[in-house]
């Protein structure tokens, strides 16, 4: 029975890596733990894939954020690096903490996305409230409520 849930998943899983575009190098791991499936993969290059890419599109502040096209730089605003992007334009699409996102446009480099440092609420708080010391943030919020204005920690690698 294991075996054929072994065989089954697997067939399954090979199918899932060619959607999501895996390198032919991604060696995948597959083990049941606890009853459940378990995968992990690695590069076989030893070098850390990159999950995410996204274009900063421009610099601006709340119309261009509107405008749906893409994260904006909105550091002038906040006096700290920060790009922005609305919840439903692709926010709540941005790669969770540990992964890696490479950005270009105006803004550009590969980041390390690390923890949210955190979430205010546009109605109690305002920019003095964002913590400064990062190499840059990202903004969002939090299924499109800006009770729950999430800033994520990015941290450079490339």
């Amino acid at each position: 029975m294991v075996r054929a849930v072994h065989r089954a998943f697997q067939r399954r899983l090979v199918g899932i890596v060619a959607i999501i575009g895996l390198a032919v190098s991604t060696v995948l791991s597959f083990a049941i733990v606890a009853g459940m499936p378990s995968i992990t993969a690695a590069e076989t290059t030893g070098v850390a894939p990159v999950d995410h890419s996204a274009v900063v599109w421009t610099a601006g502040w709340q119309g261009e954020i509107d405008a749906c096209r893409g994260a904006v730089d909105v550091g002038h605003h906040y006096g700290t690096p920060v790009i922005a992007e609305h919840w439903f334009c692709g926010g709540s699409l941005f790669p969770g903490e540990g992964s890696t996102i490479t950005l270009t446009g105006a803004v550009t480099g590969t980041f390390r996305v690390g923890p949210v440092a955190v979430v205010l609420n546009a109605a109690t708080d305002n920019a003095a409230s964002i913590p400064h010391g990062f190499d840059l943030l990202y903004q969002t919020c939090r299924d499109g409520s800006s009770a729950t204005m999430s800033f994520t920690e990015l941290n450079r690698i490339g």
